[in-house]
C-alpha cells in the first residue's frame, strides 16, 4: 500500500518553477521531480543524467536558448506580436516564455491528450495566458499536420524534436515547411543521437541540406566532453 500511495503521489501534477540564467522564472505544472532541474545551470549526478528525466534536458536547453536571445543578446522584441507554435516534447514552458515576452498567440501540440489536459493546459492557465490566445491539439505527426491546416507561424519552438524514428523525418520536415512563415524561425533542441530510437541530428541535417528549404544554424551546444551532446539549432528559410 505504501508503494502504491507513493506512486500515485509521484504521478500527481504539482506546481514547479524553472529559473533561467538571466534570473527569469517559468512557472509550470508537471509530475513531482519530472524535471530534475530547478535552475538550468545546476549539474546533475551521472545516474540522474541517464534516467528518464533526460527528456526534460531538451526543454531546459531550449528555454535557456530563447532566454539568451531575449535577455543576453538584447533582442527584446524577438517575440513581439508573433504567432508561436510549440511541438516536439511539448510542456508549455517555451510557450509561456514566448507569451510573457510579447507573443500574440501560441499553439501547442502534444502527442497525448493526457499531457495536454493534465500538464500543458494547467501550465498556461497558471501563467494567466488567455484562452482566446491559445490553441491546443494532440496526436501523431499526421494528426498534427491536419490540425495545423496550413496555418503559418512566425516562430516554432520544438524541444527534443528528433527523439523519434528517422523514418518520420521527411514528414517532420514537411510540417515545419508548411507551418513556418516565409521570414520565420524554427528553434529546436535535440541530442546528437538517441539510444532508444535511430533518429539523430546528423541524419536530420542531411535531410535539411538535401531538401534545400532551410539553412541550419547551431545556436548552442553542451560541452564536447558530454557522452551525448545536447544542441539547439535554428532553421531559417534558405535564400538560394
Amino acid at each position: 500500500m505504501v508503494v502504491i500511495a507513493s506512486t500515485i503521489a509521484d504521478l500527481a501534477p504539482v506546481n514547479c518553477e524553472l529559473q533561467l540564467e538571466s534570473g527569469r522564472n517559468i512557472k509550470y505544472v508537471a509530475t513531482r521531480n519530472a524535471n530534475p532541474k530547478t535552475h538550468v545551470g545546476e549539474e546533475l549526478p551521472i545516474m540522474r543524467k541517464n534516467s528518464h528525466h533526460t527528456d526534460w534536458e531538451g526543454v531546459n536547453s531550449l528555454c535557456q536558448a530563447i532566454d539568451q536571445i531575449v535577455e543576453i543578446e538584447m533582442e527584446s522584441d524577438f517575440f513581439d506580436g508573433k504567432s508561436v507554435l510549440e511541438i516536439g516534447f511539448s510542456t508549455g514552458l517555451p510557450s509561456v516564455y514566448a507569451f510573457e515576452s510579447g507573443a500574440n498567440e501560441v499553439a501547442l501540440h502534444t502527442f497525448t491528450k493526457t499531457a495536454m489536459e493534465v500538464f500543458c493546459k494547467p501550465t498556461l492557465k497558471r501563467n494567466n495566458i488567455p484562452n482566446n490566445q491559445t490553441k491546443f491539439s494532440f496526436g501523431s505527426l499526421e494528426e498534427m499536420k491536419k490540425c495545423l491546416g496550413g496555418k503559418k507561424f512566425d516562430i516554432i519552438l520544438a524541444p527534443d524534436l528528433l527523439n523519434r524514428s528517422e523514418t518520420e523525418f521527411e514528414l517532420l520536415h514537411d510540417i515545419i515547411d508548411e507551418a513556418l512563415s516565409f521570414d520565420g524561425i524554427c528553434l529546436f533542441s535535440c541530442s546528437s543521437y538517441y539510444t532508444k530510437v535511430d533518429g539523430s541530428l546528423d541524419a536530420f541535417l542531411s535531410l535539411v541540406k538535401r531538401r534545400r528549404e532551410f539553412d541550419a544554424i547551431e545556436r548552442w551546444s553542451s560541452p564536447k566532453t558530454d557522452i551525448i551532446q545536447k544542441k539547439v539549432v535554428a532553421l531559417i528559410r534558405s535564400v538560394f
